[in-house]
C-alpha cells in the first residue's frame, strides 16, 4: 500500500510539475486534440490532398472557386470561371482570397491545393484549445481546468459542421477563440502593438469570408464599447472610444471603400434569399440534432429552425452550468465576481446572437427602413458562434472566481478539476454523434482536380477539348442560381462535369453558381442561350471561337433544347454528351422547323395552338401570389397529345426573389381522378424585358385529360401576365401585332 501511495504521490507531483511548465501543457494539449480529430478522421488526414468532401451544391462550387482562381485566373481580383462573359469580383466567389492570394505565386503548390486547404481547415480545429486554453489562464483558471475546458468548448464548434456544408472559408475553428483573446489582450495593455494587431485581424477577416470579418468586428466594437462604459472613465472617455472605433469600424470602412473601388459589376441584389430562414431560434441553440441529448432536448424545445446552417448547439453542460449560475447567483450575489471585460464581452455576444436571431430584420420592417448593407448578411445565423464560444467561458469564470472564496483551497481545486473533467466528458460524448454525424455521406469522393485521379475517358476528353480551344463551355442543362432571383432547375448533375473540364481545360463557364451576381449579367448569361432573344449585351464579351457543349441526361429547358439540337456531339456515354457549338449558330435567330404566323388578337387552337394575348380578368389584371389564379382551362381533346410549351409574359415590380416567388400548377383531371401534374417554379424564367420576363416550359398532354393552369404562391406580392400561349414543342409562332410588333415564340423581337 505504500508503494502505491508513493507511486500515486510521484505521478501527482510529475502532473503538476508538467503543468507548471506552459510550453509543455500546450504541447500536450496539441498532441491530445491531434490524436482525437486523427482518431475521427485518421482516413481523411492519410488522404488529405486525395478526397474531396462533396461534389454536390457549394461543396463542389467553393473547391472549384478556390482551386480555379489561384491556378487559372489571370486577375488577383477577378474570377473568370464562372458567369461567362462577365465573371465576378473574388470577393463573392467564397473562394477565400487571402488565402489564393497567397498561393498563386507559389506554383509548386498548385497541385496540393485541395489538401493544402483541408489542412488548414483540420489544423484550426486542433489549435483552438490552445487558444482557449490561453483565455482561461488570463481570466485567472487554473492549468488543469482550463486544459480541459478548453477541448471541451472545441469540440462542439457548430463551425466544424461547415466542412462537410462545403462553406470551406467559414470552417476555421479558431476565428472566434482568437478575436476573444485579442479583444482581452487589448483591454489588458491597451498598448499600441495589440490595437495593431486587433485592427489588423479585423480587416483581414474580411478577406477570408466577410462573414467573419463583419462578425469580428462588430463583436470588438460592442466589447469595447461596453467595457469602457462599465470602467467609466469621463477624462478618458473620448480617447477609448476613439481607438475603439479605429480598431473596430474603420477596418469595416475600408473594406467598403476596397469594394467601392475594385467592383465593377454593378446592379448586385439588395434582398438575396434566406434572412427569413437562416436564422437562430432558442430551441436551435439549446436542442442538439445529435447525441445522447437529443430526444430530451428537443422534446422541451421542439420547434428549433428548419435549416441546419440555424443550429449552433450550446452543449448540454454549458446549458447545465449556466442554470447553475442563474440559480446560485440570488445566493451569493455579494460574492459574485464579475469581471469587466468578459461582461463586455458576454453583453457583445448577446446583441450578436439577437442579430443571429434576424431581430435586426424584424426592427427594419417594422419601421420601414431598408439597408442594402445589411440585408446582405442574408446568414444571420452565423453570428451566433461567437456567443458559442463566449457564454461557457462566462459561466466558467464567474462560477469559477465566486465559488473560490467559499471553499478551503485543496477541496475548492478538487472540485473545479471535476466540473473540469465533467465537462470534457460529456462534450466528448456529444462530439462522438456530432463529428461522426452522417458520415456515410461525405469524403467518398476523389480529388478530381489532380488530372492523376481522372478515368482515361476523361482525361482523353480533355486533349480533345483543349485541341478545339473553345470560348467558354455551356453545361446543359445550365446551372444558374446567379442573382438568386433566377434559379434554372435541374443544373446540379451538369455541373460536375462543367467544373471538371473547366478546371482542367482553363475554359470559363456559361453557367453561375454565385449567390450574389449582378441581375443584368445574370439575364444576359441567360439570354445568350436562347436565339429567339434580340439585342443582348453579352455579345460583346464573345470572340469568333466555338463553344464546348455538356449535355447530360436530364431534362432541358426549351432553350437549352434549342442549344443542343444545334450543337454536333464528339463523345457519348452512358451519362453525358460532349459537343460544339459554332458561335453563328449560338447567335442565330433562325426559326427552326414549322412556322405558323398569326394576329396577335385571334385566339384559335386551331392547328392545335392556344394564344390568349390578354383577358378582362385576373391573373391578366393584378392579382395576388397569396390566391389561386386561374389562367386557362384545356378542355380534353381540344389538342392532340404529344408533347407541348407553354409560355407566357410575367410582369413584376421589383428584380429580388421575393417578385418571383410563386409557381405555374398544371393540375390534369380525367373523370373523378385528379392531380398536380406539374409544379414550377417562376424563377425559370428565360427572356427579360422592361417590367417582364418570359416563363417558358416544356409539357406533355395526355389524351382524354382536362388541364388547367393555374398560378400560386406564398408571399403577399402582385403580379399579371399577358400572352398567354400553349404551341407544340415542333413548331414556332410568329405573332404580329396591330401596332406592327412581332413576337416570336413568345419572345418580343
Amino acid at each position: 500500500m505504500e508503494n502505491i501511495a508513493y507511486f500515486y504521490q510521484n505521478m501527482i507531483n510529475l502532473i503538476k510539475s508538467f503543468l507548471n511548465a506552459n510550453w509543455k501543457v500546450n504541447l500536450l494539449l496539441l498532441l491530445s486534440t491531434f490524436l482525437i480529430y486523427l482518431f475521427y478522421f485518421h482516413h481523411i488526414f492519410f488522404n488529405i490532398n486525395s478526397l474531396l468532401s462533396s461534389i454536390t451544391g457549394d461543396s463542389l462550387k467553393n473547391y472549384y472557386t478556390y482551386a480555379y482562381h489561384i491556378k487559372n485566373d489571370g486577375g488577383l481580383l477577378h474570377f473568370e470561371g464562372m458567369n461567362f462573359p462577365f465573371g465576378e469580383h473574388v470577393v463573392y466567389t467564397d473562394c477565400q482570397p487571402l488565402l489564393t492570394f497567397i498561393l498563386r505565386p507559389l506554383y509548386f503548390s498548385h497541385n496540393y491545393l485541395i489538401g493544402i486547404m483541408h489542412f488548414l481547415i483540420f489544423s484550426s480545429f486542433i489549435v483552438t484549445p490552445l487558444i482557449i486554453y490561453k483565455i482561461l489562464q488570463h481570466l485567472n483558471i487554473d492549468s488543469f481546468s482550463s486544459f480541459f475546458i478548453s477541448i471541451a468548448i472545441s469540440l462542439l464548434s457548430p463551425q466544424f459542421a461547415k466542412i462537410n456544408a462545403g462553406h470551406h472559408s467559414l470552417a476555421y475553428g479558431y476565428v472566434v477563440p482568437i478575436s476573444i483573446l485579442l479583444i482581452l489582450n487589448f483591454i489588458a495593455k491597451g498598448s499600441f502593438v495589440n490595437g495593431c494587431l486587433l485592427f489588423f485581424y479585423n480587416a483581414l477577416l474580411f478577406f477570408l469570408h466577410p462573414y467573419f470579418g463583419i462578425s469580428a468586428s462588430v463583436f470588438c466594437f460592442i466589447s469595447l464599447f461596453s467595457y469602457h462604459l462599465i470602467d467609466f472613465s469621463r477624462l478618458r472617455i473620448l480617447k477609448q472610444f476613439a481607438i475603439t472605433f479605429a480598431v473596430s469600424i474603420v477596418p469595416v470602412v475600408v473594406f467598403k471603400l476596397f469594394m467601392l473601388f475594385t467592383d465593377q459589376h454593378k446592379n448586385r441584389t439588395i434582398e438575396p434569399y434566406g434572412s427569413d430562414a437562416l436564422i437562430e431560434n432558442t430551441a436551435s441553440i439549446l436542442a442538439p440534432d445529435f447525441g445522447p441529448f437529443q430526444t430530451l432536448m428537443e422534446a422541451i424545445f421542439p420547434n428549433k429552425a428548419l435549416h441546419f446552417e440555424g443550429h449552433s448547439y450550446l452543449g448540454f453542460f454549458t446549458i447545465i452550468l449556466s442554470l447553475v449560475l442563474m440559480v446560485v447567483s440570488p445566493f451569493i450575489y455579494k460574492k459574485l465576481k464579475l469581471k469587466k471585460e468578459l461582461t463586455a464581452l458576454l453583453i457583445s455576444s448577446f446583441v450578436l446572437l439577437l442579430i443571429s436571431f434576424g431581430l435586426h430584420n424584424s426592427l427594419l420592417t417594422f419601421f420601414s427602413l431598408k439597408f442594402s448593407s445589411l440585408t446582405q448578411f442574408r446568414a444571420t445565423c452565423r453570428f451566433a458562434w461567437v456567443f458559442y464560444h463566449v457564454l461557457p467561458l462566462f459561466v466558467v469564470v464567474v462560477l469559477y472566481h465566486s465559488l473560490k472564496p467559499l471553499y478551503e483551497s485543496r477541496r475548492f481545486l478538487f472540485f473545479s478539476r471535476a466540473v473540469a473533467l465533467i465537462f470534457f466528458s460529456l462534450n466528448f460524448i456529444e462530439a462522438n454523434s456530432f463529428l461522426t454525424k452522417d458520415s456515410w455521406a461525405f469524403w467518398k469522393f476523389s480529388n478530381f482536380f489532380r488530372e492523376e485521379f481522372l478515368s482515361a475517358e476523361e482525361r482523353g476528353n480533355i486533349s480533345k477539348i483543349k485541341s478545339i480551344n473553345p470560348q467558354a463551355i455551356i453545361p446543359l442543362p445550365i446551372a444558374m442560381v446567379g442573382s438568386e432571383i433566377y434559379d434554372r432547375i435541374g443544373g446540379d448533375n451538369s455541373m460536375l462535369p462543367g467544373i471538371v473540364y473547366s478546371y482542367h481545360c482553363r475554359i470559363p463557364l456559361v453557367s453561375s453558381w454565385l449567390s450574389r451576381t449582378s441581375i443584368s449579367e445574370t439575364e444576359e448569361v441567360i439570354q445568350l442561350l436562347n436565339p429567339s432573344k434580340r439585342n443582348k449585351l453579352a455579345l460583346k464579351g464573345l470572340d469568333t471561337r466555338d463553344f464546348l457543349v455538356i449535355k447530360t441526361k436530364d431534362s432541358l429547358l426549351p432553350d437549352e433544347s434549342r442549344i443542343a439540337h444545334r450543337s454536333q456531339m464528339f463523345f457519348t456515354n452512358d451519362t453525358l454528351s460532349l459537343g460544339k457549338i459554332y458561335v453563328r449558330e449560338l447567335l442565330s435567330r433562325k426559326p427552326e422547323g414549322k412556322s405558323i404566323t398569326l394576329h396577335e388578337s385571334i385566339k384559335t387552337d386551331t392547328n392545335n395552338l392556344v394564344h390568349i394575348p390578354w383577358e378582362n380578368k385576373r391573373p391578366f389584371l393584378e392579382a395576388n401570389f397569396d390566391n389561386y389564379e386561374y389562367i386557362y382551362t384545356l378542355d380534353s381533346n381540344r389538342v392532340a397529345p404529344g408533347n407541348y410549351v407553354v409560355s407566357f409574359h410575367f410582369h413584376y415590380v421589383e428584380k429580388t426573389y421575393k417578385s418571383l416567388a410563386c409557381n405555374l400548377l398544371i393540375t390534369k383531371r380525367r373523370g373523378e381522378e385528379f392531380a398536380w401534374e406539374y409544379y414550377l417554379p417562376m424563377a425559370v424564367l428565360s427572356g427579360f424585358y422592361p417590367g417582364f420576363g418570359v416563363f417558358e416550359y416544356k409539357i406533355k398532354l395526355e389524351p382524354w385529360n382536362e388541364y388547367q393552369f393555374v398560378i400560386k404562391g406564398g408571399l403577399n406580392k402582385t403580379y399579371h401576365i399577358s400572352n398567354f400561349m400553349l404551341r407544340p414543342e415542333a413548331i414556332n409562332i410568329i405573332c404580329l401585332s396591330s401596332r406592327g410588333d412581332t413576337i416570336l415564340n413568345n419572345y418580343p423581337q
